[in-house]
C-alpha cells in the first residue's frame, strides 16, 4: 500500500499546484484590469486638473515643461485638424466638379463647375434644375394595386 500512497500524495501535490497556478494567474489578469482602469481614471483626473490648473501660476510653478508640452501638443493636433478638414474639402470640391449634367435643352454634357452649357449656352443652373427627377420607387402595397395589362387573345388564322 505504500506504493499507491506515494502515488496519490504525489498526484494530489500535482492537482494543487495547477490549482494554485490558475488561481494566480487569474488573480494576475484581473490585477492588470484594474491597473488599466487606474490608468485611465488618472489620465482622465490628469486632464481635468490640467483645464482647471493651466492659467494659475502658483499651480503650475516647477511644472512649467509640462504645461509648455501639453500646450504645444494641443497646437499641433489643432494644426492638423484643420489640414485634415481642408482635405476634406477638397475633396468634397473635386468630387462637386466632378459631376457632370445632360443639358435639357441641346443634350450636351455639361461639367458642375461650367457657368454654362457650352453647346447652347443655357446658365448651368437651368441646366441643373432641368435634370430629370427619379421617380420614387412604388412600395409593395402600390406595386400590387398597379393596373394590370389586359392582353387580347388573337388566334391565328388557318392556312
Amino acid at each position: 500500500m505504500g506504493f499507491l500512497d506515494n502515488v496519490a500524495n504525489s498526484l494530489n501535490r500535482g492537482v494543487n499546484t495547477v490549482s494554485r497556478s490558475g488561481k494566480t494567474a487569474q488573480l494576475s489578469l484581473q490585477m492588470a484590469d484594474l491597473m488599466r482602469q487606474r490608468q485611465n481614471l488618472a489620465a482622465q483626473l490628469g486632464a481635468s486638473l490640467y483645464e482647471q490648473t493651466r492659467n494659475d501660476p502658483a499651480l503650475t510653478a516647477g511644472r512649467e515643461a509640462l504645461y509648455d508640452g501639453i500646450a504645444e501638443i494641443d497646437a499641433q493636433r489643432a494644426k492638423l485638424e484643420a489640414q485634415i478638414e481642408q482635405i476634406k474639402a477638397e475633396q468634397a470640391a473635386a468630387s462637386a466638379a466632378a459631376q457632370t449634367y445632360r443639358c435639357p435643352k441641346c443634350g450636351s454634357t455639361v461639367a458642375a463647375g461650367d457657368l454654362f452649357c457650352s453647346g447652347c449656352g443655357l446658365p448651368i443652373a437651368d441646366v441643373i434644375a432641368g435634370q430629370p427627377q427619379p421617380a420614387p420607387a412604388a412600395t409593395p402595397a402600390e406595386a400590387d394595386d398597379a393596373p394590370v395589362a389586359e392582353y387580347e387573345h388573337v388566334t391565328e388564322p388557318d392556312e
